[in-house]
């Protein structure tokens, strides 16, 4: 399908209409200058200007803090029946942007690998997604460019890129497809101009980029075990996980079984986030640490980004450079200056 045109002033009245209809998501203003994925409402503020990352990213709408696994329930001394809970319904996520955009892809791997998750697989079969392209770093955290996110198309059911008074609307998919027709919009002619003229605008250098090209990375960091970058950046670590919680890409849970106590004979398993960076995720059976130190914990979670996964699954980082660690962390921890810093080390 030919690309469409939409002046800008009139992505509210659409985010709306489709809003009718399904479950939409959007990021919208919390607060005085934060923003976080809100359902659409006909009073919601939509607009793709002013955008700061939202605190929490959007995947997680795919992977919710908590979430029932199943509920079993016995009858007398029979095996009990074990009923899955899975979401099955509908929504879109519009206003995605680049690098979460990638952080859905790259989950999507990870819970199809192996035995699949079938809880996220539900989700995402029942999500569709509008992303829309950045001309400009959404602040001095962001280093998107510099991880190979900038550029993410990749599952975008529809993908939107406004310049001026206008957005190119691109389908990429059939239910993508679906939402663009369901609109009365007129045809882009001139698509390669206008592709042009927002290249000419996008900011160069896009945000904050590493001295070495995103390939040489992986290897620098596996070479510098013992370097004294972990300790320079973890003395100020609280260990609380609050870079966990915030990236696109960490997916560790924990699982609770709870029963009913009036009688003992139903209950479920609950599921809930969890993360590298407190202390407790490496305690095991037993009651052994295998990671008591923040600085191997921190290491870890370094090496999980840009060595461990970008491994396992051929991609070349598992950051997506969207910056919210950084701007969460209490002690002002930032995984760009780890990265940077250990890249340093190598060339000086």
């Amino acid at each position: 399908m030919r690309p469409f045109l939409l002046r800008r002033d009139e992505l509210p009245n659409w985010i709306k209409h489709l809003a009718r209809e399904s479950q939409v998501y959007f990021p919208q203003r919390a607060g005085r200058s934060g923003f976080r994925f809100k359902q659409v409402r006909e009073g919601s503020l939509i607009q793709l200007e002013h955008y700061r990352p939202t605190i929490v990213p959007p995947g997680k709408k795919l992977f919710p803090a908590e979430e029932i696994l199943f509920r079993y329930q016995t009858m007398g001394d029979e095996i009990p029946v074990v009923t899955p809970v899975l979401d099955a319904s509908k929504q879109i996520l519009a206003g995605v942007r680049p690098c979460d955009l990638k952080g859905i892809d790259l989950m999507d791997r990870v819970h199809g690998e192996g035995v699949p998750n079938p809880h996220y697989l539900s989700r995402r079969t029942h999500t569709t997604i509008i992303a829309c392209d950045c001309l400009y770093p959404c602040d001095d955290a962001c280093f998107c460019d510099a991880v190979g996110s900038l550029g993410w198309r990749k599952n975008a059911d529809v993908f939107l890129t406004a310049l001026d008074d206008e957005i190119l609307v691109e389908s990429f998919s059939e239910r993508g497809r679906t939402l663009v027709q369901r609109t009365a919009l007129p045809v882009c002619d001139a698509v390669d101009s206008f592709k042009e003229r927002v290249d000419v605008r996008r900011s160069k250098p896009f945000g904050r980029q590493f001295s070495v090209p995103l390939s040489q990375i992986g290897p620098i960091i596996a070479g510098q075990w013992s370097s004294p970058v972990w300790e320079n950046h973890v003395q100020r670590c609280f260990s609380c996980g609050s870079c966990n919680l915030v990236c696109p890409t960490c997916y560790c849970f924990n699982v609770r079984d709870d029963f009913e106590l009036s009688d003992g004979s139903s209950g479920g398993r609950t599921a809930t986030w969890d993360g590298c960076m407190l202390p407790t995720f490496s305690i095991v059976a037993g009651g052994h640490d295998f990671r008591p130190l923040a600085l191997a914990r921190q290491r870890h979670r370094v090496k999980r980004k840009f060595q461990y996964l970008t491994q396992r699954f051929e991609e070349g980082a598992f950051c997506v450079g969207c910056g919210r660690c950084g701007r969460q962390c209490t002690a002002n921890i930032d995984i760009f200056d780890i990265v940077n810093d250990l890249i340093q080390k190598v060339e000086g």
